[in-house]
């Protein structure tokens, strides 16, 4: 795939930002390169300039909506903190972008559902989610050398089990409306549930 784009380029952002909310709604063969177009100040030839297909646009929009849910910025914190509270400050911090970036969810499920046919052929985004993992698999070992999270405890289960949580509250809002009347961007309904995900997580590993 032919991709020049640069994302500091505000131009390139806001296409970005544009084919985040269409691809999460459609999926990539449901979108529509011109519904992006008309969502923003550019033109489809200079979208086909910056990205080359609808399916390289695709690409860099998966690579754009896995940066904006990153913990990139606190990860030296996670290094340092005691290990069951570098645990609970990443599942915050993760159900904090994923309750600030609903269409990365939305996006993913879409992903998903087409058999995450690009996630794999792009190596990219494998490493860039494996680094994530490797984040929490340092956490995990610190903790079982300290004898505070148990011995049988996989780094991978524990990223599933708040990761799962943490989408969940995004991907059911709309049932969990229907059927119970919760409404699921009340800021004390979030507030609640990241405790409940922090505290989950944290009973789950501790030794």
């Amino acid at each position: 795939m032919n991709i020049k784009a640069n994302i500091s380029d505000p131009v390139v952002k806001d296409i970005l930002e544009a084919a985040l909310a269409e691809f999460a709604n459609y999926g990539l063969p449901g979108a529509r390169v011109e519904a992006i177009v008309a969502r923003t100040q550019t033109s489809k030839r200079m979208i086909y300039y910056h990205f080359g297909s609808k399916e390289g646009l695709y690409v860099a929009t998966l690579a754009y909506a896995y940066r904006k849910v990153g913990v990139g910025e606190i990860e030296q914190q996670l290094e340092v903190l005691p290990p069951l509270e570098a645990l609970g400050l990443n599942a915050e911090t993760a159900f904090e972008r994923f309750c600030a970036t609903p269409d990365f969810i939305r996006l993913t499920m879409q992903e998903n559902l087409q058999g995450a046919k690009f996630l794999e052929s792009w190596p990219a985004l494998k490493a860039m989610n494996q680094a994530r993992l490797a984040v929490v698999e340092r956490i995990v070992e610190r903790g079982k050398a300290d004898g505070s999270i148990r011995d049988d405890v996989t780094p991978l289960d524990v990223y599933i089990n708040f990761v799962g949580l943490c989408v969940y509250h995004i991907s059911a809002a709309q049932s969990y409306r229907v059927l119970f009347d919760v409404d699921a961007s009340d800021a004390e309904v979030q507030q609640r549930r990241k405790a409940s995900i922090r505290e989950a997580i944290v009973r789950y590993v501790r030794a």
